[in-house]
């Protein structure tokens, strides 16, 4: 594997990316990787966080739309 031509790779699709919901979870599971183990709580009550405002914002899918998703998964 050439490490540097699949960062190469990330940096095109992230170029791509216009969704800003995306991009922000993106950066906390970058910053994730670089928290110690002292962070870990704090990072998962961030993602609690994160998770409860996108709930308030709408940005979830129902119960019968995550099964429709589910269905797709593995079929490409």
């Amino acid at each position: 594997m050439d490490i540097q031509a699949e960062i190469n790779w990330i940096h095109q699709e992230i170029d791509k990316v216009k969704d800003p919901s995306f991009v922000e979870k993106l950066k906390h599971l970058l910053q994730s990787i670089n928290n110690t183990a002292i962070d870990s709580d704090a990072a998962y009550n961030l993602d609690i966080q994160n998770a409860l405002d996108d709930i308030k914002k709408g940005s979830f899918y129902t119960e019968d739309e995550a099964k429709e998703i589910a269905k797709k998964w593995g079929r490409k």
